[in-house]
């Protein structure tokens, strides 16, 4: 259920982080654009202060770089990349960028430990705007040590060749910009096809909705599709996937049909697929499901419904026996729940009359219309069927409504009622049918 774990993750991530913040670039490591490639300073200098040395920057020496598939990539595939500046010196650094035959970004760069780190052009972290769009991996701070390990994942699709430009200096540490060699290297990697294999779908389960681990899905609500040889990569889907607000229906050629209509592809991966099903399935024991790849395609049934709420929780979540909502206080921040419920997670219990959040999927319609593969947007979008959030027997006041900016996130605002102190069981009803998830949240005066 890794992935299921990833969504939660995800959702966290744009709750606290509201969105991707960017932030200054570490003092240490090299200004971006001095890897040789296009466009960038030719003398690859560093900082302001070009490193003085014979014969800077020298070509086509000094550097190696270990690719573990030779001059190949397997498009959408991790590799695990080690760079060495093979001169002498006493401390070392380096930085790498990867194009696009048009010249333009190829891939993401991303450090494997805490000794390297990815820059834009404009000195901020990833992602990258438009405006500053290469990005660069760089050493963090001069290191005594010669070489770096860092991971690339390339395009998903075939791109062309990717070129790699690296420069390495090889300083003798006199803490002044003399005395330092500076070396350019270049490298081109050729793609090769991800081969795609017949996929199947497992006998046992095979259709789960994300939060409730539940054999039934509905309109709107996320699904997650298990088997094998379902993809030959493993991915998500990136802004550059959508159309305006509209999500994709294919990913890297992996496409998904329920009730012989397109699902919206958020994650591929060789045994799992993940997917916002569409409207117009059906409802019943048996509607059909099919995964498509290059190689072929697998089927199978689900039981779908009108609604299927599913509040939002994570295997972590599951302390001492309980399994407890993920739930946020008003700052989209603290979790609700006793302190230390899981170690390094901000936790507080709520008291009658605060507000917290719960997020959810599954909710069905909603007024004004949610379509499902849309990006939410505009004014708040309030399901249309009735709804209630009790504490144990305790009906709390609540509103629902779609979480703006995402796509099929559904929200609950929650007024703590009356309760007595200590964990209790939380649980919402959407049209006449509950969650079931055996859920609970704890309360504290």
């Amino acid at each position: 259920m890794k992935s299921r774990y990833k969504i939660f993750l995800s959702i966290a991530v744009f709750i606290i982080g509201h969105f991707s913040l960017s932030l200054i670039a570490n003092p240490g490591g090299a200004d971006p654009g001095n890897t040789g490639g296009p466009g960038e300073n030719p003398a690859a200098c560093g900082r302001s202060d070009c490193h003085v040395g014979a014969n800077n920057p020298t070509r086509d020496a000094g550097i190696e770089i270990e690719f573990p598939d030779g001059a190949t990539y397997t498009p959408g595939v991790k590799q695990r990349w080690r760079l060495r500046v093979t001169e002498a010196g006493n401390i070392f650094g380096f930085q790498v960028s990867t194009r696009l035959p048009d010249d333009s970004q190829a891939g993401n760069l991303v450090p494997a430990d805490g000794r390297t780190q990815v820059l834009c052009t404009d000195g901020r972290t990833p992602p990258c705007r438009a405006d500053a769009p290469i990005q660069y991996l760089t050493h963090v701070l001069a290191d005594t040590t010669n070489s770096f390990e860092f991971d690339w994942t390339p395009p998903d699709t075939d791109r062309g060749p990717v070129r790699v430009f690296a420069a390495g200096n090889a300083a003798n540490g006199n803490g002044q910009n003399s005395g330092d060699r500076i070396f350019l290297r270049n490298f081109t990697l050729t793609p090769r096809a991800a081969q795609a294999q017949r996929p199947t779908i497992r006998a046992d389960r095979p259709v789960l909705q994300v939060f409730s681990s539940t054999a039934v899905v509905s309109p709107g609500t996320w699904a997650e599709i298990y088997g094998a040889n379902l993809s030959p990569i493993t991915r998500q889907w990136a802004g550059s996937d959508f159309q305006g607000t509209q999500a994709p229906t294919e990913l890297s050629g992996i496409k998904v049909k329920i009730g012989g209509r397109s699902a919206f592809v958020s994650y591929i991966s060789p045994t799992q697929v993940n997917v916002q099903v569409p409207e117009g399935i059906g409802t019943g024991d048996a509607v059909p499901v099919e995964v498509e790849n290059p190689a072929g395609t697998a089927q199978t049934t689900v039981r779908a419904a009108a609604v299927s709420p599913a509040l939002l929780t994570t295997p972590i979540f599951n302390v001492g026996g309980k399994q407890y909502v993920a739930a946020l206080h008003a700052d989209l921040t603290t979790f609700v729940g006793r302190a230390n419920l899981i170690a390094g997670v901000p936790f507080r219990p709520a008291k009658p009359g605060d507000r917290i959040i719960i997020y959810a999927v599954g909710c069905g319609p909603t007024d004004p219309a949610s379509p499902p593969g849309q990006i939410v947007t505009g004014g708040l979008r309030r399901f249309s069927s009735t709804f209630t959030v009790r504490f144990g027997e305790t009906i709390a006041t609540s509103e629902g409504f779609m979480e703006p900016n995402n796509v099929g996130l559904c929200r609950f605002d929650v007024t703590v009622p009356n309760v007595a102190d200590g964990d209790i069981a939380i649980q919402a009803t959407l049209a006449g049918v509950t969650d079931g998830q055996s859920l609970f949240t704890t309360v504290q005066r």
